[in-house]
C-alpha cells in the first residue's frame, strides 16, 4: 500500500520502497521482474502446500490405476456412461500430472521461460495454463482414485478400506494371474507368441498375467489352452476376479468342481510339491484323492489346505456346503 508520497513497499516482503506515484502506466508492485518471480514463487509454494496429493508422481500412480480399471473395462460388460465417465477422469488426471509438475519445477526455481520453452509454447501460454491459482483448484477439485496407494506403496488414504468383497476380487485377479504365469513357466512360452495365438496385444496379455486386468471368461480359457493347462482350474478364481455370481454344478460334479478350485490355488502358489502340502492326519494317497475330487475334507480340513496354499476360503464355502448337502440327502434317501 502506497502513502501520500506515493511511495509503497515492494509486493514480495523484502522491504525496498517502490515509487508508485502517477503516470507512467499502471502502478508497479515489485521493484524489478525479479522481485515479481521471487514473490510467485512463494505464492506457489504457498499454493501447492495448501493442497494435498499434490505431488505429480502421487497423481500419477492414480492415473495407472484409473487406467488398469479402463483397461479392465473394455473385456467387461461395462456400460458406455461407465467408460466415458472413466476416460473423463483419466483425462483430468493427465491434466493434473502436467499441472503438478509445472508447480514443482515453479518452487524449485526454474522460470516460467525455461516451463514454456520444455513445453514447447510461449511464456503467455505456459502462465495461462498453469499459472497462479489455477493450479491449485484444478488439484484441489480432482476426485482421487479409489484405494490408490501412494509410489511408495502406502495407502493413500489411510481412512478408506476396500469391502471384503472387493478385496476378495482383488485378490482373485492377482491369483489368477500368478496361476496363469505358472502355466506359462511350465509352457516355456513367450508374451510375443501367446498373445499372437490368443489374437491379443502382448501388453494384454502381459497385464492378464500380472493380474492388473481381468478379461472375460472365453479369454481366459484360450490363454489357459494355449499355455497347456485345464481352463476349469482357474475357472473359481476367475469367478471370484471379475465378480461373477457362480453357478453352482449338478451335485454328481461338486467335487470335481471344488478339486478343480483347489488346484487352481495350488497353481496360483506356484504349484508345490505335493509332499509340501500333505496335512497332519492325511496319507498322502487321501491328499492326491483331494485334489482329484475322490475325496472332500472336512471344513475345517479344507481351510487347513487353502491356508497352506496362501488362499482364502470364502470362495469355496458355497461349493463345500452344497457337497455337503448332497451328501446328506443321498444318504437320507437310501
Amino acid at each position: 500500500m502506497s502513502d501520500a508520497s506515493g511511495k509503497a513497499r515492494c509486493g514480495c516482503g523484502c522491504g525496498k520502497t517502490i515509487d508508485r506515484r502517477p503516470g507512467g502506466g499502471r502502478p508497479r508492485d515489485y521493484y524489478d521482474e525479479s522481485h515479481r518471480s521471487r514473490a510467485q514463487r512463494k505464492r506457489d509454494h504457498e499454493l501447492r502446500a495448501a493442497v494435498p496429493g499434490f505431488s505429480h508422481c502421487f497423481v500419477t500412480a492414480e492415473l495407472v490405476l484409473r487406467a488398469d480399471e479402463l483397461f479392465a473395462a473394455c473385456f467387461s460388460d461395462v456400460p458406455l456412461d461407465g467408460v466415458l465417465e472413466l476416460t473423463s477422469r483419466i483425462v483430468d488426471d493427465a491434466q493434473c500430472v502436467a499441472a503438478a509438475a509445472v508447480s514443482e519445477e515453479r518452487s524449485a526455481g526454474r522460470t516460467w521461460s525455461e516451463i514454456a520453452v520444455a513445453a514447447g509454447l510461449t511464456e503467455g501460454q505456459a502462465r495461462a495454463r498453469w499459472g497462479g491459482a489455477r493450479t491449485a483448484q484444478r488439484l484441489s477439485a480432482r476426485e482421487p482414485a479409489p484405494w490408490a496407494r501412494q509410489p511408495d506403496g502406502t495407502d493413500a488414504h489411510a481412512s478408506q478400506t476396500m469391502p471384503p468383497a472387493a478385496q476378495r476380487a482383488s485378490d482373485a485377479a492377482s491369483a489368477l494371474g500368478r496361476a496363469l504365469r505358472t502355466l506359462r513357466q511350465h509352457a516355456k512360452a513367450g508374451f510375443e507368441d501367446l498373445a499372437a495365438e490368443a489374437g491379443m496385444p502382448a501388453f494384454a496379455v502381459r497385464w492378464v498375467l500380472e493380474g492388473k486386468a481381468v478379461v472375460p471368461w472365453t479369454t481366459v480359457f484360450t490363454l489357459v489352452h494355449l499355455l497347456g493347462g485345464h481352463p476349469a482350474d482357474l475357472r473359481l478364481l476367475w469367478e471370484t476376479a471379475s465378480k461373477s455370481v457362480p453357478c453352482l454344478p449338478d451335485a454328481p460334479y461338486l467335487a470335481d468342481h471344488l478339486a478343480a478350485g483347489l488346484r487352481g490355488a495350488r497353481l496360483a502358489a506356484g504349484h508345490p510339491a505335493a509332499a509340501s502340502i500333505c496335512l497332519p492326519g492325511f496319507s498322502q494317497a487321501e491328499t492326491d484323492a483331494v485334489f482329484d475330487g475322490r475325496l472332500v475334507p472336512e471344513w475345517k480340513a479344507l481351510c487347513e489346505v487353502l491356508r497352506s496354499l496362501d488362499a482364502g476360503p470364502e470362495p469355496f464355502k458355497a461349493l463345500w456346503a452344497a457337497h455337503r448337502t448332497s451328501q446328506g440327502q443321498g444318504r437320507r434317501s437310501t
